[in-house]
């Protein structure tokens, strides 16, 4: 990278298919240098512990604890916008990520305002444990919250990677982190075309921007394996992340 570059890692959305990010992650650290992290959704969490420069090891023995397959808990929804997740064990996880990693890098959180139908990042020192719930908020599934007095949701629902999150501060170098290259299951793609025809997505990132692509090189299994831990799948994606992660460093 040149002297005056500003790089950036962004994490894109995806549920527990985050676990292939923490591969990337656990590559990318000894490898590269980033000035901001940036992320939507489950990428906004990886995110915070990149910018937290948690080791990568650390980070991999995080997404294999056996306390994951409880962290998503399912019930019927009380309301509309509660979701289907229940909020105790969700809400205790992430208040405990944002207690225990402190950043010491600039860490954006993207989040879409509701009623606005607008995408925005949140920056430290501002972003508060509710920012990150706030960013994994995927209206029926995850329930939404109140930001700034704002209904707000999944951050990555007008698009899943926030690429403007980091032109926003500057970046002229990205190295972006896909989980979903296909645009996710039907039902996600069709909500995202439905709300792009009247939403206000980020812009997209000026032709100057070095952009680094890292995806998975084989789909990483169902809408139902995106929302339903097992070591297992949670292993083999960590796995082809730090895969995918060595392969794309040899053209960058």
């Amino acid at each position: 990278m040149e002297k005056n570059d500003k790089s950036a890692l962004v994490f894109g959305g995806g549920g527990m298919f985050g676990a292939y990010q923490a591969g990337v992650w656990s590559v990318l650290q000894d490898k590269l240098e980033f000035d901001l992290l940036a992320g939507a959704s489950i990428g906004a969490v990886n995110a915070w512990a990149a910018a937290a420069n948690c080791p990568g090891g650390a980070w991999i023995d995080e997404w294999l604890r056996p306390e994951m397959s409880s962290l998503l808990q399912w019930r019927w929804p009380r309301h509309p916008l509660g979701g289907c997740i229940q909020r105790d064990a969700f809400e205790r996880s992430i208040q405990d990520l944002h207690a225990r990693l402190k950043p010491v890098k600039p860490c954006a959180v993207a989040i879409t305002d509701v009623l606005r139908r607008r995408a925005r990042a949140v920056l430290t020192p501002d972003v508060e444990w509710h920012h990150l719930a706030a960013s994994c908020a995927l209206p029926g599934i995850f329930p939404l919250y109140r930001v700034d007095g704002r209904l707000t949701m999944d951050g990555g629902l007008l698009g899943s990677v926030p690429l403007w999150a980091a032109v926003e501060q500057g970046a002229t170098t990205i190295v972006a982190v896909n989980l979903l290259p296909s645009g996710g299951p039907w039902w996600l793609r069709s909500a995202r075309q439905a709300l792009l025809s009247f939403a206000h997505p980020g812009a997209p990132p000026p032709a100057a921007v070095k952009l680094l692509w890292i995806e998975p090189a084989q789909p990483l299994g169902t809408a139902r394996d995106a929302l339903v831990w097992t070591k297992s799948n949670a292993e083999r994606w960590i796995d082809l992340g730090r895969r995918d992660a060595e392969r794309a460093l040899q053209t960058f």
